[in-house]
């Protein structure tokens, strides 16, 4: 079954006369284990009445226990705060009672018994007692004009209402079916009318309880809602935004206000801003519009979707360009005239970043053509000085590096001719140190060999081999200095293998070769004479 719950206030801002009345209308039509009461429907005639007579209309509608225990509960607060004058309890559905008391069963109520009806219905004799804390407090109970129930009913209970109730002082309790109790509650609720003059008035309306003849209901004049309408309108005035001028719509409808209120929000409708919110441009299209404004030439400090003052200003700057109405804010068609602008000016930016292009390209190509085509090497260098992205600019650095190429291999061939005609171990070595890479590389080792043998004979004194390993590390040779040794080596004419800074075998027999040069204890290992006699020969070979 459906489960609806409607609260209703009058007024956003609260005022006397409303705090001062409250109703509280409960229905129940679609119950889950229990027939349809027949009848016509109450809560929203009874709302409506009370609502025009400046009540707080809380409705309850095919609400299950647990909830109407919390409207109570609600109704019960404002109660303890002590302010409520006039109380309206209205309650339409179906009812059960026992020979000691009477229950309006919920929502959910199936096949209740004198042992669960608690469960399944608020109990009478408690809403009155509750009603009773109010200045002054009417209980309506609306019965179904016809449709048994009572054999839904358990053990100890029978359908309707007992022919009399327990009503506390203070309280007035009226019964009769819903046609009665809707026309009781129009009469009452007009300013100056008795209660007993309207159960006088009202046909098949019975009353028990406190039943004034003196003193009315609502009094002489009482008109709380056109005052509430003037408040309500002041505080929609102060606020002036199309929300609280639907809000005060919404409570008046046909209020004092409500055409000038209808006025205004046409005219908040009809902002700048509000039309172009209107539009609920997305964040890509956002963006469309900050490269469109780019193009166009206007700075709208970034293209991120996000219309801060930068965008703002630009749209502004835009607007006064085409003589339109500075506001920031765009219409619909601006969009439109915007984005044409700014697709027929990038087509000329695209044309003038072509002819650009082909001006450049005709430049490079004469250029090209000015310095020989590529036919010399100073002709080669000027262009990619001109020209280093250039179309020939890739083909220019091939010839170069032929060129160069060429020359490097010449020279190494000429090196080696002067080394290979003095044929002395200098210039073996000068070879090797200009050229460790040279095509000769490995005839001048060879050759530096012969003219300069190993003495690899040790002193008598000669440590052990671990002994010199551990003079060596104590060295604190890093792996770039120990680089550098066999880069060294190999300058003076010694192969001492991979040049990694692994001292193996190579290495030790070129460090060999190296001790025997500089008449050092030949022994494979680096000392520190070695490093230095390595080093002033290197000195040496820069002044030669």
């Amino acid at each position: 079954m459906r489960r609806f719950f409607l609260a209703v206030f009058l007024l956003t801002a609260p005022i006397q006369a409303y705090a001062e009345n409250v109703a509280l209308v409960i229905e129940g039509r679609d119950y889950r284990g229990l027939p349809e009461p027949s009848g016509s429907a109450l809560a929203d005639q009874a709302q409506g009445v009370l609502a025009r007579r400046g009540f707080e209309v809380v409705t309850a509608r095919d609400l299950p226990m647990g909830d109407l225990r919390a409207e109570l509960a609600a109704l019960q607060a404002k109660l303890a705060d002590g302010a409520l004058e006039r109380l309206v309890i209205v309650a339409s559905g179906w009812f059960a009672a026992s020979d000691s008391g009477a229950w309006f069963l919920a929502s959910d109520a199936s096949q209740p018994s004198l042992a669960t009806v608690d469960g399944a219905g608020l109990r009478l004799d408690s809403v009155m007692e509750l009603a009773a804390n109010a200045a002054s407090a009417h209980v309506w109970l609306a019965q179904p004009t016809s449709g048994a129930v009572s054999d839904e009913l358990g053990f100890g209970l029978r359908a309707g209402l007992p022919d009399r109730l327990a009503v506390p002082r203070g309280v007035a309790v009226l019964r009769g079916d819903v046609r009665a109790v809707l026309d009781g509650l129009d009469t009452v609720l007009q300013p100056g009318t008795t209660l007993s003059e309207t159960l006088a008035a009202t046909r098949d309306l019975r009353g028990e309880g406190t039943v004034p003849t003196l003193v009315p209901f609502l009094p002489e004049g009482f008109a709380p809602v056109a005052q509430a309408d003037r408040d309500a309108w002041e505080t929609a005035r102060n606020a002036d935004t199309e929300d609280a001028y639907r809000s005060y719509l919404a409570q008046f409808p046909n209020g004092l206000s409500a055409q000038e209120a209808r006025g205004r929000i046409d005219t908040l409708r009809n902002t700048p801003e509000r039309i172009e919110q209107d539009l609920a441009l997305s964040r890509n299209e956002r963006r469309a519009i900050q490269r469109d404004l780019t193009t166009l030439g206007y700075n709208t400090r970034g293209i991120d979707g996000l219309f801060g003052p930068g965008t703002r200003g630009a749209i502004e700057a835009w607007q006064s360009q085409l003589d339109f109405t500075e506001t920031g804010f765009l219409t619909r068609d601006q969009i439109f005239q915007l984005a044409g602008q700014a697709a027929r000016r990038a087509a000329e930016i695209e044309a003038e970043e072509r002819a650009r292009r082909e001006a450049l390209e005709r430049a490079d190509r004469a250029f090209w053509e000015g310095t020989g085509a590529g036919a010399d090497e100073a002709g080669l260098r000027a262009y990619l000085a001109r020209y280093p992205e250039g179309i020939f600019a890739g083909l220019a650095r091939e010839r170069l590096a032929t060129i160069e190429a060429e020359a490097r291999a010449q020279a190494d061939r000429a090196a080696w001719e002067r080394a290979r005609a003095a044929d002395r171990a200098r210039g073996y070595r000068r070879y090797l140190a200009d050229f460790p890479d040279g095509r000769f590389v490995s005839q001048a080792r060879r050759r530096l060999a012969e003219l300069e043998p190993i003495r690899d004979v040790p002193a008598p004194d000669t440590p052990p081999p671990h002994v010199l390993e551990q003079e060596e590390a104590q060295l604190g040779m890093t792996q770039s200095v120990r680089v550098l040794v066999e880069r060294r080596l190999s300058g003076l004419g010694y192969d001492p293998g991979m040049i990694d800074g692994d001292f193996d075998g190579n290495t030790r027999a070129a460090i060999k070769k190296a001790q025997a040069r500089f008449g050092l204890p030949v022994n494979g290992y680096v000392s520190q004479g070695l490093l230095d006699s390595m080093l002033q020969d290197a000195l040496r070979g820069l002044f030669r």
